[in-house]
């Protein structure tokens, strides 16, 4: 069986700050890609919780690369029944293949949420756009871990 890969781009905002969900908690921060795929980072962090998982994916991006592998799947099945029943047209038995099932709907991803602050790890010195009333109070670092303290 072969391999296939799909390549889901996530769009960023003006700043180039890419939407993240935590998995435990459901808060919304957003991280530089760079950032995320440095060699400096070796987990991401949920700002709000201090969580660290291996999947920050919102909705949007699982419901697209859902749809795509359906479409995907859908379509190397009936190009595998379309071949067997080509191959097999002189046997005894015959079957045709038709395939009118409907793509599943590839809807686009929103790079919503523009109601998140800036805020710079007094740590590691990188930035990450969290809500407001992490940043004017306690966060966690999404890309070191360590706690943030507001000191305005």
């Amino acid at each position: 069986m072969e391999e296939t890969s799909f390549e889901i781009r996530i769009p960023c905002d003006d700043d180039g700050f890419i939407l993240l969900r935590c998995p435990h908690c459901g808060e919304l921060f957003k991280l530089i890609a760079e950032d995320i795929e440095s060699d400096e980072t070796l987990d991401i962090y949920c700002p709000s919780c201090g969580l660290s998982d291996s999947n920050f994916l919102t909705q949007d991006v699982i419901d697209l690369a859902l749809a795509k592998t359906s479409n995907y799947a859908m379509n190397a099945i009936t190009q595998q029944l379309q071949a067997f029943a080509k191959k097999n047209s002189s046997s005894l038995i015959r079957f045709k293949v038709k395939a009118n099932r409907e793509r599943e709907p590839e809807p686009p991803i929103r790079a919503a949420i523009e109601a998140l602050q800036i805020a710079t790890c007094h740590d590691c010195g990188r930035e990450a756009k969290v809500s407001p009333a992490l940043a004017m109070s306690a966060y966690t670092c999404p890309l070191c871990g360590i706690g943030q303290f507001n000191e305005r």
